[in-house]
């Protein structure tokens, strides 16, 4: 089993939720008789009294850990109540989630008092939260106390031996690097910084207009002609069409009828999907020719698409929640 180093000398908070509580100073001075000011006067005191938006450009890393690709789907170290366990690393995830048998594992007590109802592909599941001492990434703490707990599993013949997922509850708390060539995932203290760019030195793109919602990242994309806005999700092993952008596009059951069908597996189960190739995928300046990509048969609350790593294999990715940005690295087969 690999080893690796961890230390609780050192530990962080992170800031109020994504930065979004800013902090009052109220100050008293004594009353002093009021003074009559001309009004054009008085519009501009005003005026400069009020607070510019704080811009914070300083770049600040948290924790740094190892990062290693199983069967499509991207895996970290994490220590957890002085045990390690390995997550899937997934932006589209609401909640860091570990499954049953981890939790049994390390013997983590259930609160029943917490229930997590959680929608996703396969259905709807409602299960209990665990209680944790300890969460420690790349030798740093996070001040964690409770993970949720889903019946499934991360394991297959194909190399993915994993024990649950690293949500976006922790990851987009902070300015994060994915970098898969470099084998590393790092977190940055979140940033109010509108013009922040990578700290990479190969080149990028950037990917503009995009959206948050309910603590995910939202890219606009282009699907043969048709627009929408795609949930990114590194914890997808393939790109998937929700229901709405399907009828948009006017693919009907008569069509997909024709295709092959594939066997997806979520945290409420498995549901059978159709694989439908397409034209052209286009997401800000790149562009995806002849794409295969997997149609839901029903509304399992991904929006109109799920962008997984089969459009990000091989790359660096930036994404900062705060800031709405993302930042991809290019390929040599980039068009």
């Amino acid at each position: 089993m690999a080893h690796y180093p961890i230390t609780d000398a050192v530990s962080w908070q992170p800031d109020s939720h994504y930065g979004k509580v800013s902090r009052r100073i109220v100050t008293k001075v004594p009353m002093t008789p009021p003074v009559r000011l001309p009004g054009l006067l008085l519009l501009i005191l005003l005026a400069q009294c009020e607070t510019a938006p704080e811009i914070d450009c300083r770049l600040t890393m948290i924790a740094q850990v190892p990062l290693q690709v199983r069967d499509g789907l991207l895996v970290v170290p994490v220590g957890m109540n002085g045990k390690w366990v390995h997550l899937v690393v997934d932006t589209g995830a609401e909640r860091t989630t570990i499954s049953n048998m981890a939790a049994d594992s390390l013997g983590l007590p259930h609160d029943p008092r917490h229930k997590v109802h959680a929608l996703g592909i396969g259905g709807t599941t409602t299960s209990t939260e665990v209680r944790i001492d300890r969460l420690v990434l790349g030798g740093v703490h996070f001040p964690i106390e409770r993970v949720a707990v889903g019946s499934f599993s991360l394991q297959n013949p194909r190399g993915l031996n994993a024990d649950g997922l690293l949500g976006a509850d922790i990851l987009l708390a902070y300015d994060l690097d994915i970098d898969v060539p470099g084998h590393a995932l790092t977190l940055y203290r979140n940033r109010s910084c509108p013009t922040a760019r990578p700290p990479w030195t190969q080149p990028w793109v950037e990917v503009t207009g995009v959206q948050v919602r309910k603590d995910r990242l939202l890219l606009p994309f282009e699907l043969d002609g048709a627009q929408g806005m795609a949930l990114l999700d590194t914890g997808a092993q393939g790109n998937v069409l929700g229901v709405a952008m399907t009828r948009r596009m006017g693919l009907t059951e008569q069509i997909l009828a024709a295709d092959p069908p594939v066997h997806n597996t979520g945290t409420g189960g498995k549901v059978i999907s159709r694989l439908h190739l397409f034209n052209r995928l286009r997401i800000g300046p790149l562009a995806q020719n002849a794409p295969a990509i997997v149609v839901l048969p029903a509304d399992f609350g991904v929006g109109d698409a799920l962008v997984g790593e089969d459009f990000l294999q091989g790359r660096r990715v930036w994404a900062s929640f705060r800031n709405r940005q993302i930042f991809l690295s290019r390929l040599s087969a980039d068009q």
